[in-house]
């Protein structure tokens, strides 16, 4: 019985909680359900609340979205123009939180109207997807504008047709315009085509158009062509100065640069005359002057005799020079640097000696020629004989020993055992031998050395002062000062230019890893501040500023609203000469007026003006310095043809920083050609007046209507005109005028005149002349390219975009070249050929010149004479002065 009514209560509790349970379970689901449906009810409310604020809010944007919609509207209409970067930009800004407030929206549950999803539905495509937008309405207004001015830019300025890539470059509006033009391609024609065409199509008033170019003369120029009344193009220099009179009420005092040489020669003699500055000047050009490199990091032995000739490694005792009847004092050459370093020390040190002189006894014989020790030093009757040897450490050669079949090791005990003779010989006939070897040159330990060894042989040094040494560089060196102080100029120039302080370079130079170049910077720097000091304490005292100075105060003025003229185009020719001053100066333009578009038309190739402050980086990185840009390009030169188009362009982009362009020519029925010829002279870096000559005589056998063609001689420097100045030559030369006079032998009768105008390459850019002849095509300081013109420690105020080895020599080189109509001719000397002309060499590949098989660069040239009365003829390397030895006999 009991176990039957435990089970029965057992049911009941079970039954009992079921129960409970589901009478809570009711409870809580109709409790919820209510709570819920109240949970929703209050959502929907607030859902529509928040449908009806949307609806409200873009009901009360209406106006501002038709009216973005609009202006994007009239941005995309042909009629209005180009879109621009900065229209697009400032219409996103101003409609950025509209475009933020509805981007998320789902705007088909607001119950908009049909017109109203349109036009929302159209902002947010129109903004997400401007730019693209932009893009592609450009590309069709570029089209149908091209079409719709095609008679306008076929005849309307200047009555000449252009060419599709200067129209397109015209019609395209943006921001920053940069048209990348060629030599003779009509830039100065595209500018005067985008003027005409901003100011009749887009009613553009005269007076808010900066024309902007570079030197007086082309700014008349441009003036003068000019077909619309109102715009006068300006120099920088002219249009600072109107800045700077508007805002201080009178114009300022203007430096004459014509005076700024003279004075810093003034302030340089004037400084020489401390005996600490004087001791500064004499380490540089004995310790600093030149970079001295080792025989050790050159492949090729014509490499590094061009190295020696490109810096002219000679030594500062002059050598007399007798040729064609002339005498004349150089500076002696010596077969590398080292022996260049050692010849100096010896001559500073009151040590006379004699290099490669022939030994005191006659020791020639089959396995060896006549014997020329390196040195033959002289004393109070004692003779001592110096030996620089080319060896390592370990005793190796420079790699470029071996002659042609031969192994390095066969080359390195070909010398050595020459060493071992001419100790041999030395020790046989009781001669005092002293040797100097390479790796103590590496080392630093050179002349310590040297020095010991001197006194040991009874040689005594004798130093002599600052003053002495200065005045040996001044005698056999003048060219080197003379360069050395033209680095100065383009240093203070640079600095000024780009807004440097001498802080600046200081910083810049401590960023230097090379510990040469570092070195030699900070003696540089050292050197230049006092001449700096003493320029800009003349300026003030004499209450006048310089042209950079009127740069800087005039784009200061413009940057603090004080010059309220605003422009809407500012229009720059020859951009690639643009500085960093200048630079900002524009950019103070733009900054102040930021819808004023600007449009610069320049040729990188032709970048030739670094010395005055120029920075081709600004060219070559426009957009990181200006902002959104397109880039065109006008590449139809009318000008020159093939095949100095080829020559040229594969000339100049050797240089892998220079913008690639396609130089064409113009096409006609008539085919055309500008040639070009190198001719080879034996001046011995003094005299092209045969070459000249012979230049002339070709033209004037070759040459129909010859009384109407322009000819023009080209020179690095002013100086070279000199070159064509021998007494006894057959040239009338006006120095003055720069006119050079030839009168031809006559023939059958008839005598045949040219006259010729000398410039220099800098004075002749932007000519053209029928014929164009180069001269002193040469290797050296004053050679072409010109060694003092790259010197290391302008990199302290350029960019790295101009790092490239002879980049600005090269520009110029180009721009000499690509003045001609219709042929060029290079003057070399055989012997001193320059770098580029070699180049040209290789690329045109018709010199008939056969190349030394051993030192690879220089020619064989035919050498004849007569000694002792014994004639030799043969064909010997023409870097024979420079120790290659390389001879073939006569076939």
């Amino acid at each position: 019985m009991i176990p039957f009514v435990v089970t029965i209560l057992a049911i009941a509790v079970v039954f009992v909680v079921l129960y409970s349970c589901g009478i809570a379970i009711y409870y809580w689901y109709t409790h919820d359900r209510g709570k819920r449906r109240k949970l929703e009810a209050q959502k929907a409310r607030e859902n529509e609340e928040t449908r009806q604020k949307m609806l409200a809010f873009l009901r009360s944007k209406s106006s501002q979205l038709q009216e973005a919609m609009n202006q994007f509207s009239r941005y995309t209409d042909v009629q209005t123009g180009y879109f621009a970067n900065y229209q697009l930009t400032t219409w996103k800004d101003t409609n950025a939180a509209l475009f933020d407030d509805i981007k998320d929206q789902t705007l088909s549950e607001l119950g908009l109207s049909s017109e109203e999803l349109k036009t929302v539905a159209e902002f947010k495509n129109d903004y997400a997807s401007a730019e693209a937008i932009r893009v592609e309405f450009n590309k069709r207004f570029v089209e149908q504008e091209l079409d719709a001015f095609g008679p306008y830019f076929d005849t309307h300025i200047e009555g000449k047709p252009f060419d599709l890539q200067q129209r397109t470059a015209i019609v395209t509006d943006e921001d920053n315009n940069l048209v990348i033009a060629g030599a003779g391609t009509g830039k100065t024609t595209t500018i005067l085509g985008k003027v005409s065409y901003v100011v009749d199509r887009y009613t553009t008033p005269p007076s808010e158009i900066l024309l902007i170019s570079f030197t007086n003369k082309s700014a008349s120029d441009l003036t003068k062509r000019m077909n619309v009344r109102g715009v006068e193009a300006k120099t920088f220099h002219k249009f600072g100065k109107d800045v700077i009179t508007q805002v201080e009420g009178r114009a300022p005092s203007v430096f004459d640069e014509d005076r700024f040489q003279s004075l810093v020669i003034r302030f340089f003699k004037e400084l020489m005359e401390d005996s600490e500055y004087l001791a500064q000047v004499v380490r540089f050009f004995r310790d600093y002057l030149k970079r001295p490199r080792s025989a050790f990091e050159f492949q090729n032995q014509g490499e590094y005799i061009q190295y020696l000739k490109d810096q002219n490694f000679k030594t500062y005792k002059q050598k007399e020079v007798r040729a064609k009847g002339r005498t004349t004092y150089k500076m002696e050459a010596v077969k590398s640097v080292e022996e260049c370093q050692i010849a100096n020390y010896l001559l500073f040190n009151n040590v006379d000696y004699e290099y490669e002189l022939p030994y005191g006894f006659d020791v020639s014989s089959p396995g060896y020629g006549a014997y020329k020790p390196d040195f033959t030093i002289r004393q109070n009757g004692r003779t001592v004989y110096l030996e620089h040897l080319a060896l390592d450490r370990k005793g190796n050669v420079p790699p470029f020993f071996p002659r042609e079949g031969e192994t390095y090791q066969a080359a390195k005990a070909r010398y050595c055992e020459k060493i071992d003779w001419a100790r041999q010989t030395h020790q046989s006939h009781g001669t005092q031998l002293i040797e100097t070897y390479s790796y103590e040159m590496s080392e630093d330990i050179l002349f310590d050395n040297l020095a010991q060894r001197l006194k040991d042989a009874g040689i005594a040094l004798k130093p002599k002062p600052p003053a002495g040494v200065w005045g040996i560089i001044l005698e056999s060196g003048q060219d080197e000062v003379d360069g050395f102080l033209t680095l100065i100029q383009t240093f203070i120039t640079l600095m000024k230019s780009n807004t440097y302080s001498f802080a600046d370079v200081v910083q810049r130079n401590a960023q230097i890893q090379d510990s040469f170049e570092k070195e030699r910077n900070a003696l540089l720097i050292a050197i230049i501040e006092p001449i700096y000091e003493c320029y800009e304490r003349f300026l003030a005292e004499h209450h006048e500023i310089d042209f950079s100075d009127m740069i800087n105060r005039a784009a200061a003025y413009i940057s603090e609203g004080k010059h309220p003229q605003r422009y809407r185009y500012v229009v720059i020719d020859e951009f690639q000469d643009i500085s960093v001053g200048r630079y900002q100066l524009v950019k103070a333009i733009k900054d102040r007026s930021p819808d004023c578009k600007l449009f610069c038309v320049g040729d990188d190739w032709q970048s030739i003006y670094r010395f005055t402050g120029s920075d081709i980086a600004l060219f070559r990185e426009f957009e990181k310095f200006f902002g959104c840009t397109v880039k065109s390009k006008i590449e139809t030169t009318h000008r020159f043809h093939e095949p100095l188009i080829k020559l040229s362009s594969d000339f100049i982009l050797k240089n892998p920083n220079q913008e690639r362009k396609a130089l064409n020519g113009m096409s006609g029925t008539v085919p055309r050609s500008t040639d070009y010829k190198i001719v080879y002279s034996d001046s011995d870096e003094q005299d092209d007046t045969l070459a000249l000559k012979q230049v002339f005589d070709e033209v004037i056998s070759s040459t129909s209507n010859l009384g109407k063609k322009r000819i023009c001689v080209l020179g690095r420097y002013s100086f070279d005109i000199e070159r064509l100045e021998n007494p006894r030559g057959p040239f009338q030369v006006d120095q003055r005028t720069g006119v050079i006079c030839y009168a031809a032998a006559p023939h059958n009768g008839i005598q045949a005149t040219i006259e010729a105008q000398y410039l220099t390459a800098h004075k002749a850019k932007g000519l053209e002349d029928d014929i164009v002849i180069i001269s002193n095509c040469n290797s050296g300081k004053y050679g072409f390219p010109s060694g003092m013109s790259d010197d290391p420690a302008l990199n302290l105020l350029l960019s790295e975009t101009d790092q490239f080895e002879n980049g600005e020599e090269r520009r110029l080189f180009y721009v000499a070249m690509t003045l001609a109509r219709e042929k060029v001719y290079f003057i070399t000397d055989r012997l001193h050929k320059s770098k580029f002309i070699m180049e040209l060499e290789a690329q045109s590949g018709n010199t008939g010149l056969k190349k030394c098989p051993r030192c690879k660069t220089a020619d064989l040239v035919r050498r004849r004479g007569t000694r002792n009365g014994q004639s030799w003829d043969f064909y010997g390397c023409s870097n024979y002065l420079y120790g290659c030895d390389y001879r073939e006999r006569l076939s």
